[in-house]
């Protein structure tokens, strides 16, 4: 019998695999998702990655586990393999909102505006309610000359979420920049009420 991992030969009784240390059981994957989340949350990116892609390895379609790779690659610094992995994902549920929103914040990194910005305006369209994403799209519209755009979509995460400081202060700045003097200083004014500590 061999390990579904590492293939190194096992006892039919053993319970894990002595060589990789991974859970000998029917369906693997399963205990091996929890043992690559235990990695993540250890800190130890480069070991859940090498995890998570044995899992893809068995179940290519296990999507929790592929999302999982693509968030581990994400925080790991490797924009172009985590926007793989989400693209891989997206084939299997295009409407998958979460994943939406993790490719077009790693395309906004990337420096892949109109990508990133494509990617939130789908999500937009599954949930107009998503507050981070109007967010997100608010900044990308900003970034591409689209001030019209941006300012309406940071205008509604605003109404959305009037705690969130930095979408005002952001929505602020493009009044600014499309020189709406007013409106931006009245949003700087309730920034500078609600933080009166900050600086910028």
């Amino acid at each position: 019998m061999k390990c579904h991992f590492c293939q190194h030969d096992i006892q039919p009784d053993f319970k894990f695999c002595p060589n990789c240390s991974q859970p000998l059981k029917t369906r693997a994957t399963d205990e091996y998702l929890l043992v690559a989340f235990r990695s993540l949350a250890e800190g130890n990116v480069k070991k859940a990655v090498g995890q998570l892609q044995e899992i893809m390895k068995q179940e290519p379609s296990n999507l929790v586990a592929l999302k999982t790779l693509g968030n581990a690659y994400f925080h790991g610094g490797k924009l172009d393999e985590a926007i793989h992995a989400y693209r891989d994902v997206l084939e299997i549920d295009p409407n998958y909102k979460d994943v939406l929103y993790d490719i077009g914040v790693a395309h906004y990194y990337r420096g892949n505006l109109n990508d990133s910005a494509q990617f939130f305006r789908t999500l937009l369209r599954i949930d107009r309610q998503y507050k981070t994403a109007l967010h997100r799209l608010g900044l990308a519209c900003f970034h591409l000359g689209l001030l019209d755009e941006s300012i309406m979509n940071l205008t509604r995460s605003v109404a959305l979420s009037p705690k969130n400081v930095m979408a005002r202060y952001h929505l602020a700045v493009a009044y600014f920049i499309k020189g709406n003097w007013q409106r931006a200083a009245q949003e700087f004014k309730i920034i500078t009420l609600k933080t009166p500590d900050n600086s910028a």
